[in-house]
């Protein structure tokens, strides 16, 4: 009878684990879904390097730039946030992020700072995955 019960008990753990453990990934983890993720993320530090970059040049020419990579680095943020909450209206969300990124690296196409060109290639894959989801 103890086996059985100390048995019960140990299944009832197991389970427990296993809700709380899928209850913190919510969204589907699919392959689509993770390249999104990435290039999303990939973007971000690329916007933020550029934003930094700026600031401390102070370049009037560059303001435009680094007011577009701040504004990058929070729609696709608030992507990979969808994402990760498989809110419904992900392909709004994405769709939204692209036109950003695409902004972004337009911007970025204007200066020849490898930091922008990079921020540029960045923003376009961010882009593209964010147009495929």
């Amino acid at each position: 009878m103890k086996k059985l019960i100390l048995l019960l008990i140990a299944v009832g753990f197991i389970a427990a684990a296993t809700k709380t453990s899928s209850a913190n990934n919510t969204y589907i983890l699919n392959d689509k879904n993770k390249a999104c993720i990435e290039a999303c993320n990939t973007c971000i530090a690329s916007c933020k390097k550029v934003q930094a970059m700026h600031s401390k040049e102070k370049n009037t020419k560059m303001a435009e730039c680094a007011k577009l990579c701040k504004e990058c680095a929070a729609s696709c943020a608030d992507c990979v946030k969808a994402i990760k909450a498989n809110n419904p209206k992900i392909k709004d969300k994405c769709l939204e992020t692209a036109t950003v990124c695409e902004k972004c690296a337009t911007e970025c196409d204007k200066f020849s700072n490898a930091n922008c060109k990079k921020c540029a290639t960045d923003c376009r894959t961010a882009a593209k995955h964010c147009r495929e989801m």
